[in-house]
């Protein structure tokens, strides 16, 4: 704690050094307006540090001061950055609780801001100090026009202090943990999801798209697995839903086919869905289908267990989904150690001809952070 609170009180010395600190929050309509470019210029003339809600990760790849995703799935260190900002400016971003952990993201003596082409979206999930009714880019460009017109530019939140920071440890790949124990029982071992998901994330190759379906898992390949831009991932969370993931990853499959599509699921949602994998393999896609197998609905088991309520209903018996796989025509292989993703591998080095399903047999004994964070805030 003293540590993380020097750290704290260092990086606000910084920006009170340079007058102000500035954070920008872009969602999904600055991403759908094109607003990538007129917004990281706004931010670096005013000093200020990019990040996204979930639905519009991508949009600052390969920005050095962006900080991916706000809110449940942000790391450490951008919590923190966040957290810090005296300013916060949402664009084309509904502030909603996720993206702002429940409220408790946003330092209550920050001014907020939001900017959205509709009305009613202004102040509708926490109040707001200054709401504009305007299109992100558009706005993005005259507020920079203006600060140009006016000769300012600050350093803010971008000193070199937060650019060294950001390089070692700005990605959840460089947060380090501890791993889950191996839960090597009868039917053997289980592998970590962050340790499985990190290890595919240098397999893959970086021109990829990923399309998450909904439940426990869903943070590890949302965050773990780096996308290219804004277009690199495919959120499918509307009400929470579970196993809508599959066929949404064969619509990002055939929309890209320059593309490797990784359809992340859950082994409910997989299961919900299987018959999909007809469609895949019948259009010769060679998509990616990794599937995150604590043989549970594990949403509901971390959620209810610790509460005493019968879970015969959302754990399942072991199931043999490579096999399934391979029954409808894909590839397949089971994961339960890194060594077994040498499978993948072979199936990335081409000819790719047809889907490939991962069941890989992940470790179950804690709910990921995201889910712990989401309790927290209940």
């Amino acid at each position: 704690r003293h540590r993380d609170g020097h750290r704290r009180g260092e990086q606000q010395h910084q920006a009170e050094e340079a007058g102000a600190a500035p954070q920008f929050v872009a969602g999904r309509g600055a991403r759908l307006s094109g607003a990538r470019d007129a917004l990281a210029e706004l931010a670096a003339r005013c000093g200020a540090l990019p990040a996204t809600s979930a639905v519009a990760r991508g949009l600052f790849a390969g920005d050095p001061f962006a900080l991916d995703v706000s809110g449940g799935f942000a790391t450490p260190s951008a919590v923190e950055l966040i957290r810090g900002a005296d300013l916060v400016v949402a664009w084309g971003c509904s502030l909603n609780m996720w993206t702002t952990r429940h409220g408790a993201l946003v330092d209550r003596a920050a001014a907020v801001v939001q900017v959205d082409v509709d009305a009613h979206a202004l102040g509708a999930h926490r109040p707001v100090d200054l709401g504009l009714i305007g299109d992100a880019a558009e706005t993005a460009r005259a507020a920079s026009a203006e600060l140009g017109a006016r000769g300012h530019r600050a350093t803010g939140y971008r000193t070199p202090e937060v650019a060294e920071r950001l390089a070692r440890e700005g990605r959840w790949q460089d947060v380090p943990y501890d791993e889950h124990p191996g839960e090597d029982g009868a039917d053997g071992p289980r592998i970590d999801p962050r340790t499985l998901t990190i290890a595919l994330d240098g397999m893959l190759p970086r021109e990829r798209t990923v399309a998450v379906d909904s439940g426990n898992f869903m943070g590890y390949p949302a965050m773990f697995l780096d996308v290219p831009d804004e277009d690199g991932l495919v959120f499918t969370q509307a009400f929470q839903s579970v196993g809508l993931g599959l066929a949404t990853a064969i619509g990002a499959a055939v929309a890209r086919p320059d593309r490797l599509t990784v359809a992340a699921l859950g082994d409910g949602g997989a299961l919900m869905s299987v018959a999909e994998l007809e469609t895949a393999v019948r259009l010769g896609l060679g998509l990616l289908v990794l599937v995150y197998d604590d043989e549970a609905y594990g949403a509901e088991v971390h959620h209810f267990g610790p509460g005493g309520h019968p879970l015969d209903t959302v754990t399942f018996p072991p199931a043999d989904l490579a096999a399934v796989g391979r029954g409808f025509g894909c590839a397949a292989a089971t994961v339960r150690t890194p060594g077994d993703l040498a499978a993948v591998g072979a199936w990335l080095a081409g000819p790719r001809d047809r889907p490939m399903v991962v069941d890989a047999k992940i470790t179950r004994s804690r709910p990921s952070w995201w889910l712990e964070e989401a309790f927290r805030g209940h």
